[in-house]
């Protein structure tokens, strides 16, 4: 009897798990439109905005930083896409509202931008938007917050879970 039972129990435990291979559906991301989006970081998933952990040493020389851009399609661009992006204090705020965090607002001479706008040209699909940071300009016990929104996708839909990007920036001695 126990070895019977145990066969019924062999044969129950087969057929649950081969019902798990008949399941061919996936997801058709053909379908979806274009969306522009500043991909890395965490998401807290509380619609603050997501945020990036970016460390730099004291320096004379601004250091250079970069975040993404990227243009998130089951295809390529077949044309250049230009991105407007805005430095949001509003963001931060909210950002440290929801997430209870007290991260300081970069100075604008603690960073410079060689301009608000970057290409995403036609048949790619990820850019740097670089940035400069000044550390000189920084105080090395504060942790500041440089807060950065799409507010252009250039035509495109902005993505409502990765359109803000929050780099925390701390600094390090040499």
């Amino acid at each position: 009897m126990k070895r019977i039972s145990t066969y019924i129990a062999a044969i129950v435990l087969a057929g649950s798990l081969s019902s798990c291979l008949k399941d061919n559906s996936q997801p058709d991301f053909t379908q979806n439109k274009p969306v522009i989006e500043l991909p890395v970081g965490s998401s807290a998933g509380n619609g603050a905005g997501n945020s990036i952990a970016a460390s730099f040493t004291i320096s004379e020389i601004p250091s250079d930083y970069f975040i993404y851009v990227n243009y998130a399609a089951p295809e390529a661009n077949t044309a250049d896409v230009v991105v407007t992006l805005t430095v949001d204090a509003a963001a931060l705020t909210k950002f440290n509202s929801v997430n209870g965090k007290n991260y300081t607002m970069i100075p604008s001479n603690g960073y410079s931008l060689a301009s608000n706008k970057i290409t995403i040209p036609a048949g790619q699909r990820k850019v740097k938007f670089p940035i400069k940071i000044n550390t000189l300009n920084l105080d090395p016990t504060k942790t500041y917050a440089l807060p950065i929104t799409i507010t252009d996708g250039g035509g495109y839909t902005i993505s409502g879970n990765f359109g803000t990007l929050i780099s925390v920036i701390t600094l390090k001695q040499s």
